[in-house]
């Protein structure tokens, strides 16, 4: 058997994924949602629902017409990994209970919660350390190299 819960939704993930992309392209570029989908293999339905999520935050702007698409309106280096989960997913995976008693933060029956604390804070100091920008740099060099 294979475990294959993410730490992020769907949503969350193709948000990134979908950011990563633009921020990698020439600032001021605009992209249409399916060449975004087609490059990062994302269902370009599900994919356009995001973008207007997306664009309803701020976080990308669009225009309609011959040289329209989307683009970053905010800088991917003050994008954070939690501003967009928190935009798709709600509750911050670090403050979920392992064995599903409810809020990892006041839970005294779980016998992981001790343990956990210490992962639970190195993930939400993750989340709010890891930006757009960041990723998208990493990417360039994973493509590269």
């Amino acid at each position: 058997m294979q475990y294959s819960k993410m730490l992020f939704s769907h949503s969350t993930a193709y948000a990134v994924r979908a950011l990563v992309w633009l921020a990698r392209k020439p600032q001021r570029s605009r992209w249409l949602v399916g060449d975004v989908a087609n490059d990062e293999g994302i269902p370009q339905p599900y994919l356009s629902k995001v973008m207007g999520t997306l664009k309803s935050q701020g976080m990308v702007t669009s225009s309609r017409g011959p040289h329209g698409g989307y683009s970053l309106a905010k800088d991917p280096a003050v994008i954070t990994l939690r501003e967009v989960a928190r935009l798709f997913d709600g509750e911050q995976p670090e403050n979920v209970c392992l064995l599903a008693y409810g809020s990892c933060r006041d839970c005294s029956r779980c016998p992981i919660s001790g343990l956990w604390d210490s992962n639970r804070i190195a993930i939400s100091q993750f989340l709010d350390d890891v930006t757009i920008g960041t990723l998208a740099g990493r990417a360039g060099q994973s493509a590269s190299g």
